[in-house]
């Protein structure tokens, strides 16, 4: 850690007790049950070890449900919620509840919640803050019509995780654009996305803070193994299923070697995309490199937040471990704390 990073965090006992706000979903099978579970008593020991009192509470569909009885001034939520149970992408109904309750809460508010769920209005706000993004646009319906840039990448317009991204979602002819948007419309049940490719490095570009904003190590994808630009992209396999190429060829250097202008410029770019979806306390910014230019693909407002995830991962290589990494997120989050 730098010398300026390391102060900043440096405090005393924490006067408030931690709450890990967490989902419990009925369609979840025994397997998602262990995962959860795992991950709330890392995040819990976590916190323990840094010395917080720490509440579990678990969120089905009523969000005040095991608050009430909690003391806003008394207490912190850490929210871990992705939504609520039948609602699996509803990241932006728990907030609301929250601050109406009056706690402070780690991580995005409802508005950029709702903003970095939807790819179209993500793009929307980059360019309006003059953040360099690919070109878009978004299909209703399957017409090629307006379209002329190929290679393209066609995904969901309101999904996350990659969920519709394989190597069939770049697409090079005017008829491959509209098998795909069709497949989108089909299968996902609401508008395609499709937006040039830019085939260049990536880089996952974690940052936390308020205000003032700290970039962790970047993180680069290496695409070495594949001659195919189709196959270099973060497809769904490539995130999740260890059985394949996708995933086992595809691994993340972090930090990523570049010399100290690039790592500037895409670093600016990152605050810069922060900033404009109004991202709190931390966030994961997706970026591609092209002739030296930055390009936003993703805004990641409360990234995967697990020990295996990515900003876990910059944050022990900028030498926190994850008791302090979690407890860092919480310290930026208490700061809005009622005082009376």
């Amino acid at each position: 850690m730098s010398s300026e990073t390391e102060s900043s965090i440096k405090r005393d006992t924490p006067n408030f007790k931690a709450v890990i706000l967490h989902n419990v979903m009925s369609d979840w099978n025994a397997g998602d049950t262990e995962v959860s579970d795992t991950a709330m008593k890392r995040m819990r020991r976590g916190l323990i070890e840094q010395g917080y009192d720490v509440v579990l509470a678990p969120v089905r569909n009523d969000v005040a449900e095991n608050l009430r009885d909690l003391d806003p001034k008394q207490h912190v939520i850490f929210n871990w919620c992705e939504g609520l149970d039948g609602q699996p992408n509803a990241y932006d109904a728990v907030p609301p509840v929250l601050e109406a309750m009056g706690f402070a809460y780690t991580g995005a508010d409802a508005w950029a919640l709702g903003a970095t769920t939807d790819k179209a209005i993500t793009k929307q706000h980059l360019i309006k803050n003059n953040v360099p993004t690919p070109i878009a646009r978004v299909f209703a319906t399957a017409d090629r019509d307006g379209w002329a840039r190929y290679p393209a990448l066609v995904k969901p317009a309101a999904e996350h995780c990659s969920y519709g991204i394989t190597p069939a979602a770049i697409v090079d002819t005017p008829e491959q654009l509209e098998e795909r948007v069709q497949y989108v419309l089909d299968t996902w049940h609401q508008p395609a996305l499709v937006e040039d490719f830019i085939d260049g490095p990536e880089f996952n570009v974690s940052l936390w803070g308020n205000g003032r904003l700290y970039p962790l190590p970047l993180a680069m994808l290496d695409f070495r193994a594949f001659s195919d630009y189709h196959d270099r992209i973060v497809s769904y396999d490539a995130k999740w299923d260890v059985n394949t190429d996708a995933f086992r060829l595809n691994p993340v250097i972090c930090p990523a070697p570049i010399d100290n202008e690039l790592k500037a410029r895409i670093e600016r770019v990152a605050k810069d995309a922060y900033k404009a979806l109004r991202l709190r306390d931390y966030g994961r910014i997706d970026i591609r490199v092209r002739d030296g230019v930055p390009y936003v693909l993703d805004v990641n407002s409360n990234p995967d937040i697990t020990l295996e995830g990515g900003f876990a991962r910059s944050a022990r290589t900028a030498g926190y471990d994850y008791s302090q990494t979690i407890a860092r997120i919480l310290h930026f989050a208490s700061k809005r704390m009622a005082v009376n």
